[in-house]
């Protein structure tokens, strides 16, 4: 007969060790599906995933607040519940993947591998997300067993109460959820993402966990690893060491660890807190309180005590242990307030590797800075198996290390701010392609080793201010975006420039470049030419006829506007159609006056009064690829400028409102779109904006006139439209003339002071919908080349090596710019690239 009790092992396995048991439900918690999980001891588990606001940005008022809020939130709870914060650090992922690159032309390919280059030789980077997961032990009264979630029970009051206490359990999660959501991003975990979240706690590998279709115990599918338990544990072949606290500062302050998700490698921090109702925590601080106040005296002394009638000498008591009960005494007080939760504290780092090595050296920084912090900081051994499974949400029996501490502390101890990375694909639906979204625009450089993914678009709104002093590294900036703009398929950029800064990325990309009202500029306008074309066209005709009129100081009522129809109308059927053949057709003598000033024999008709225009906007595919609009010479025709470079532009704008298709297009505005603020067109260039956005265009608004900015009709507008600000360092920030200005925009005290103190050309504010961080571009000198040019000098050379070597000239242009020590292998790798592209 077989004897099978020899294959009956009752030693335990690594799933044994775990609490999960099981998912039983899915609530909506902020209108999103959070999973609700059954474990081994009976508790309830649920989870949130939260951002926090970024820590340099905001002031010390702010981030009180943003603890006193998580007191708040988590001071509702009380015996039977615990909570672990935690911070996961890890590797973030590289650079953009150069399949999903379409650059057309070599130089601007250039730059990105220039910028790839600086990516990749920098010191590795890290992303830290952060999760709050809340665990409940059910009430022993309530009837609740985790067979009833497998047994279809016919007992309706059993099924009831198990109901019952489930509804309870999620209405204490929505109302953290709800309280923490004030200040803080935050969104529920469903049963893949909590099992994922698990799983990364336990092995460190954050990849996905997919939840089973069908009812199975989850302390399997996530436990299926090899554990080695002892002083160093390890799983699977991954070395686990556990950093625990022994001692605390005095005082705790908000975000008092915030460095440690600066640290160059991965990591775990996690605090876990077992809360008590006021009478639990009442009873444990008086037991603390009476073991002190017995520690006043010696044994002699209290038996010396016994023998004189109880009479204590005082001058032998031990002010040390006085203290601490009075520190236990005021704890009581907290305690019976309810401004504060007591409960068990525990903070764990858990750091992994393969590479033992390594990973000790990892330890020995980790409790290097914990020491430093007013901490002491132990590496854990014996009690190492039981400090890290502590670690593991859910888990609140494990550890013996839990002092008593109260929820503000907490709040303090716990990770609530991050550093903003942005997002690693451009968030808009409008710029995928196949319903794949698309890399982010560029990368820039931020605190911490951690990477940052700067996208224009917050959802499918990417319109954008640049704002700052002359000389802070706008017009170079610009001309970063457009280059990198270029990344994307079927891309457009149409750029208004001031001082030919655009001119070198133009020429060096292959685009157009036009020199409007300059000196050797043929270019000419005829605004009405397509009026036969369609209404569209008729419609945008008598439109921009009347803002002329407007311009020129006419009050246009119903009646200018009929003539201004019929004049059009009859215009349509004319072989010409000029300024000057409509204003024949006007039948008004006010309304031909004003129009008259842009008219052939008038100060404006020789660059909008022809009959045929010669502006070529060419196609995706050619030079229409990338036109630069040089304003310069316009913006300074004296004190017809703005009667001058208002019409022009509206005329341009319509011109690229017809070029839309869709495709991705990036129009940059740099100094000349102050001029429209004439409240006549504010609403134009509302409804304009609108328009651009729905057909996949962006429009990034540029100026150094900060104080004209200030009292324009248009700073609401823009403060409106353009959810990405990207400010730029400025000493006068917090003056009483520019302070309004930024407190606009939304700034607080402390980000005028970055402003304030941030360098410029190097620093970047980035004030966005979708979060505050100040960064570095960091172009290099073969990107500098290309998009930092706008000295005359410079300027006119690169029209020389234009002239002289064709659509090859960058070639000797970097040759001529670049440092000797990387001038031949960035001049090879440039050759290669015109090589590659056939030119």
């Amino acid at each position: 007969m077989l004897n099978i009790k020899e294959f009956r092992d009752k030693n335990r396995a690594f799933p044994d060790l775990l609490n999960l048991a099981c998912i039983v439900d899915s609530a909506s918690i902020l209108r999103e599906p959070c999973a609700i999980a059954l474990q081994k001891d009976g508790s309830l588990m649920a989870g949130l995933r939260f951002s926090g606001p970024d820590l340099e940005s905001m002031g010390h008022a702010f981030i009180d607040r943003l603890s006193s809020t998580l007191n708040d939130a988590l001071k509702r709870l009380g015996d039977g519940w615990a909570t672990h914060i935690t911070a996961i650090r890890d590797h973030a992922d590289g650079y953009i993947d150069p399949a999903d690159n379409h650059f057309a032309d070599p130089v601007s390919q250039l730059i990105d591998d220039e910028r790839r280059q600086q990516f990749v030789r920098e010191d590795a980077h890290f992303l830290s997300r952060y999760t709050l997961v809340l665990s409940w032990q059910t009430p022993p009264d309530s009837s609740v067993v985790a067979g009833q979630v497998f047994v279809e029970s016919r007992n309706a009051p059993e099924k009831k109460s198990f109901e019952s206490v489930i509804r309870k359990f999620v209405d204490l999660v929505e109302g953290v959820a709800g309280m923490l959501e004030n200040r803080l991003k935050v969104s529920p975990l469903d049963d893949t993402a909590l099992l994922t979240h698990i799983h990364e706690c336990i092995t460190g590998k954050p990849h996905r966990v997919n939840a089973p279709d069908f009812p199975v115990y989850l302390d399997v599918v996530i436990g299926h690893h090899e554990f080695v338990a002892g002083l160093e544990p390890k799983i699977d072949d991954t070395h686990i060491r556990v950093l625990t606290f022994l001692g605390y500062p005095q005082a705790t302050q908000p975000e008092i660890l915030e460095a440690l998700h600066n640290l160059p490698f991965p990591l775990r921090y996690t605090t876990r807190f077992i809360y008590l109702d006021q009478k639990s925590a009442k009873k444990h601080i008086e037991a603390y309180k009476q073991h002190w106040l017995g520690a006043r005296f010696s044994a002699r002394d209290y038996l010396g005590a016994a023998l004189d009638k109880g009479h204590l000498p005082a001058q032998n008591a031990n002010g040390d242990a006085s203290g601490m009960a009075d520190d236990a005494q005021i704890a009581a007080a907290e305690a019976s307030s309810g401004v504060v939760r007591y409960g068990f504290f525990t903070a764990t780092v858990i750091l992994m590797d393969r590479n033992l090595s390594a990973l000790t050296e990892r330890v020995r920084l980790t409790e290097a800075y914990l020491n430093n912090s007013g901490f002491v900081a132990f590496k854990e051994s014996t009690n190492a198996v039981e400090a890290y499974l502590g670690s593991i949400p859910g888990h609140t029996w494990e550890n013996v290390r839990k002092p008593l501490m109260h929820s503000m502390n907490y709040a303090d101890l716990s990770p609530k701010t991050s550093v903003w990375p942005g997002s690693e694909k451009c968030p808009s639906p409008l710029m995928a392609v196949n319903g794949r979204k698309v890399p982010a625009l560029t990368y820039a450089k931020t605190s911490g080793a951690t990477p940052f993914r700067f996208n224009l678009h917050v959802s499918d709104k990417g319109h954008g201010l640049i704002a700052g002093p002359a000389g802070s590294g706008k017009s170079s900036l610009l001309a970063l975006l457009a280059a990198q703009w270029l990344r994307y398929p079927r891309a457009r950029v149409i750029s208004f420039d001031k001082g030919r800064s655009m001119y070198a990325l133009t020429e060096a990309v292959g685009g157009q470049h036009y020199d409007i009202a300059g000196e050797l500029s043929d270019l000419t306008f005829a605004p009405l030419d397509r009026i036969a074309e369609s209404s569209i066209e008729r419609a945008f005709a008598e439109n921009w006829l009347e803002s002329l009129a407007v311009l020129q100081g006419l009050h246009i009522t119903p009646v200018e506007r009929d003539v201004i129809h019929r004049a059009v109308d009859g215009l349509a059927g004319e072989e010409g159609r000029s300024i000057t053949d409509v204003q024949s057709l006007l039948q008004n003598a006010d309304l031909k006056a004003a129009i008259g000033f842009y008219a052939g024999t008038g100060r404006a008709g020789t660059l909008l009064d022809a009959r045929h225009d010669n502006l070529d906007l060419g196609s995706h595919a050619g030079g229409g690829r990338f036109i630069t609009f040089e304003l310069e010479n316009l913006l300074q025709s004296g004190e017809s400028a703005k009667l001058v470079t208002v019409p022009t532009l509206l005329y341009l704008f319509h011109r690229i409102e017809r070029m839309l298709d869709g495709s991705p297009m990036l129009i940059t505005l740099d100094e000349a779109w102050v001029m429209l603020d004439n409240e006549q067109f504010l609403a134009k260039i509302r409804e304009w904006l609108k328009v651009l956005r729905k057909k996949n265009a962006v429009v990034v608004f540029a100026t150094q006139s900060l104080a004209d900015l200030k009292d324009s009709p248009l700073l609401p507008v823009i403060t409106e439209e353009c959810p990405t600000k990207i400010l730029l360092p400025n000493g006068q920030a917090g003056s009483q003339n520019l302070r309004p200005m930024y407190e606009a925009f939304g700034l607080e005290d402390r980000q005028i002071e970055l402003l304030q103190t941030s360098t410029p050309k190097r620093d970047y504010y980035i004030f966005s919908d979708a979060g505050h961080r100040r960064v570095s571009f960091d172009m290099g000198p073969v990107t500098l080349a290309f998009t930092g040019v706008s000295d005359p000098r410079d300027v006119k050379r690169v029209a020389e090596l234009k002239g002289i070597h064709g659509r090859r000239w960058p070639l000797e242009w970097l040759r001529e710019r670049l440092p000797n020590n990387i001038q031949d292998g960035w001049v090879q790798h440039a050759r290669t690239k015109f090589d590659e592209f056939g030119l």
